[in-house]
């Protein structure tokens, strides 16, 4: 049994250690989406964020894929990608997806939003591999593997780039920012979404996002979204994990996908983690 402390669910999600767990948690999580796309390749599992259900009242028109089994990650997919001054109007412009895992968001945005390119970088090479395979047919989308704070790219080379879930896992949210508004072009835009817990981690997450080089256009906390969005794919997740996963990952994969009784989940729903969004300008 592993310490809950020293738990690999405790260290990716930042449960603990803040910025002194830094370069360890990008090793782990490094070897753990390497073991992912090594031990389950499976092709209905390609989102890995906690999904968006929208709340009663609330506008949501997300055009339909042609297999939902995993609607509710599309959702925050959506909701993410058409938070910015342009909306869905996103045809023929250059994105980037920065931590694209298993890369089911970005073929999802590459197909419904036509941009002209969309790239999607992933630090996890046997994971960027796994998702140029499954999606190859998707002709204007591109895996690449790369480091989200040390961004290759060209200098104001990208319309919009796009963040989910992605950044509690870096040692430095402020290098990340930097080169995200390198790779930007005037206008550009940052659409960002990311989890903290309250306190330290949310002030220090707070504190990057305002002194970045963009600016910051807004914040919105959707948390209630996304406990809801957990709540509602709680048995689907639940059935997955118990068909295909077994041993020491399987209590990881409870834990990180914040099933019911799980850290994690009880932190959401007691308002102790919360999920925010934002948008910032490289005006």
């Amino acid at each position: 049994m592993v310490n809950s402390a020293l738990h690999p669910r405790a260290i990716v999600t930042g449960a603990v250690g803040g910025r002194t767990l830094g370069r360890a948690r990008r090793w782990v999580v490094k070897r753990l989406y390497t073991y992912l796309a090594d031990r389950y390749p499976m092709p209905d599992w390609t989102t890995m964020n906690y999904g968006y259900a929208p709340l009663r009242g609330e506008p949501f028109d997300r055009p339909l894929a042609s297999d939902e089994t995993e609607a509710l990650g599309l959702n925050l997919y959506w909701r993410v990608a058409t938070s910015g001054r342009r909306g869905a109007a996103l045809a023929g412009l250059e994105i980037v997806e920065i931590g694209s895992g298993r890369g089911g968001g970005a073929a999802y945005l590459g197909k419904v939003l036509a941009p002209k390119r969309l790239t999607a970088i992933d630090i996890a090479e046997t994971a960027t591999a796994l998702a140029a395979d499954q999606h190859a047919p998707i002709g204007n989308l591109t895996f690449l593997t790369g480091d989200a704070e040390a961004i290759t790219l060209p200098d104001a080379s990208a319309d919009i780039v796009i963040n989910i879930e992605s950044a509690h896992c870096y040692d430095s949210v402020p290098r990340f920012l930097e080169g995200v508004a390198r790779i930007l072009r005037p206008g550009g835009e940052l659409l960002f979404a990311g989890f903290a817990a309250s306190g330290a981690a949310e002030e220090r997450l707070l504190s990057a996002l305002k002194s970045s080089p963009m600016r910051l256009v807004r914040i919105d906390d959707i948390t209630d979204n996304i406990t809801a969005s957990l709540s509602a794919d709680e048995d689907r997740k639940r059935a997955f994990l118990n068909a295909h996963v077994t041993g020491w990952f399987k209590s990881f994969a409870v834990g990180a996908y914040a099933l019911s009784g799980t850290p994690m989940r009880r932190a959401l729903e007691a308002g102790k983690t919360r999920y925010l969004t934002a948008v910032l300008s490289k005006d």
